[in-house]
């Protein structure tokens, strides 16, 4: 590898670790496996090992929800490492992502720290506002949490690269044969756990007559892709709207817009065990109050009333931002004082959060990015694009349309939305879609022109974990 590899490589960790300069929905698109392993054989020069190896990633990491600052694997440092010892030593991405799969939790080292590092920040801020000097948020919340995180992902990627070279040196991986079946069982043994917390009575009906179908008639990807697509247009909600109301007060159209453009970058950019995401509210509030105040203090005095801990969905929770602007707009008016405003905002952050990650996180982004999977490993590797795509298009969709609607509509839209979601057909449907298209990954990446004893140890994994599952759910019945 050359230097200009490994800054390449260090740029798209970083921007594909952080929210900022890709409207927030990086995490759903560039931090996962088959795009970052995508990613990384595009520097390297072969692009579909690199997917292959990220698309295995994905498999393992297939159930991966970070909450609340909760953080269990880093899946994008992973697959980026699969990808690069899938290519710079001819391993099968099965080989690639087991000699991986350690170095996801050095990925954790840069959340941990992160958070902690971060509170210097708010500290930082803080005394700032109290010497009275109107300290600028997007410092505080923007350049310096994005070029610590800068320095700390360039420091663990080119530190997990140099480990796996060293490793290889020592221990060839070429010659531990042992890492294809450690591969197989961590693929087979996250496939099943997924299956059985989908806890469903025929999902696994679903993923073993999928996979034996796709075993003995070789069905292709892109028709279960084209099926699934057909049941999502038809079969679940299709709410579509935009507002249409009349922007009569000081706030237009394009601050609202600014504002979410804002939150949707910087959302997680000073995210802090303090304060989790209050910086970047009190960011995203910045041009709203120099649209409403004249005085530098009294917007400095505005921003910071916002500072204080807030927690919820980035996408799902848009609305109580929306609605935030306008009470702020409505207090300027009335001179009001902000608590009420602080008791309404702390209300509704908590159910938009729990319910926001059991849709964006356990629902749509398995669902779309599995569908990715699928069609990589049975080598579609341009229609592998379109359900990230899709997906992507969609999380801005229910950013911007919650954004402007709790603008208008106020708390009742935050309400409306949380029913939405607890109605929402794709939450029943779910569970067959994401069965039928990880038995047919399964059955495409664990029997695909392999030997015949593998094909017989990969049986035995599959047989195994069956009855673990099996075992596993009946005592907890």
């Amino acid at each position: 590898m050359t230097f200009p590899d490994y800054f390449l490589l260090s740029i798209f960790y970083f921007w594909a670790s952080s929210t900022a300069l890709s409207l927030g929905i990086g995490y759903y698109t560039i931090y996962r496996p088959i795009m970052a392993g995508m990613i990384a054989g595009l520097i390297l020069k072969d692009v579909q090992k690199g997917m292959l190896a990220g698309a295995v990633v994905n498999i393992i990491y297939i159930d991966f929800v970070s909450t609340g600052g909760s953080f269990k694997g880093d899946q994008c440092l992973t697959a980026l490492i699969a990808a690069i010892a899938s290519i710079a030593f001819n391993l099968h991405p099965l080989e690639a992502a087991a000699a991986a799969f350690p170095f996801g939790f050095l990925g954790i080292l840069i959340w941990k720290y992160r958070l902690k590092i971060n509170n210097i920040f708010v500290h930082i801020y803080e005394k700032k506002y109290t010497e009275n000097k109107a300290p600028d948020i997007s410092v505080y919340d923007g350049l310096l949490p994005q070029l610590l995180l800068l320095l700390m992902s360039s420091l663990v990627i080119i530190t997990a690269v140099l480990l796996m070279f060293l490793l290889n040196n020592l221990i060839n991986f070429n010659n531990i044969g042992v890492l294809y079946y450690i591969g197989i069982i961590l693929v087979v043994i996250s496939a099943f756990n997924i299956l059985h917390k989908i806890n469903n009575k025929y999902n696994f009906i679903i993923f073993a007559s999928i996979f034996l179908a796709a075993m003995l008639f070789d069905i292709r990807a892109y028709i279960l892709f084209i099926l699934i697509t057909l049941i999502l247009i038809f079969k679940t909600d299709k709410n579509i709207s935009f507002v249409k109301n009349k922007f009569t007060g000081k706030i237009k159209k394009i601050d609202l817009v600014y504002s979410w453009f804002i939150w949707m970058n910087y959302s997680h950019s000073c995210y802090s065990y303090e304060r989790l995401m209050g910086l970047a509210f009190a960011h995203s509030m910045k041009n709203i109050f120099k649209k409403l105040y004249n005085n530098k203090y009294e917007i400095s005095e505005a921003i910071h009333n916002h500072t204080e801990f807030f927690n919820t969905e980035p996408n799902m929770g848009t609305p109580i931002l929306g609605y935030i602007i306008s009470l702020e707009e409505e207090r300027k008016i009335k001179n009001q004082s902000f608590e009420n405003i602080s008791y309404i905002k702390k209300g509704m952050m908590g159910i938009s959060a729990g319910l926001g990650d059991s849709f964006t996180q356990v629902i749509l982004a398995p669902l779309f990015v599995s569908m990715a999977v699928m069609l990589c490993l049975d080598k579609s590797y341009y229609l592998a694009f379109i359900p990230v795509i899709l997906l992507a298009v969609l999380i801005l969709y229910i950013s911007y349309k919650g954004f402007m609607n709790g603008y208008f509509k106020g708390k009742e839209f935050m309400l409306q939305r949380i029913k939405d979601v607890k109605q929402s057909k794709l939450k029943i449907y779910f569970p067959y879609m994401f069965s039928g298209i990880l038995g047919l990954s399964m059955s495409r990446l664990l029997f695909n022109n392999i030997r015949p004893l593998e094909n017989i140890f990969t049986l035995l994994i599959i047989i195994f974990a069956s009855v673990f599952t099996y075992m596993r759910k009946k005592g907890e019945l």
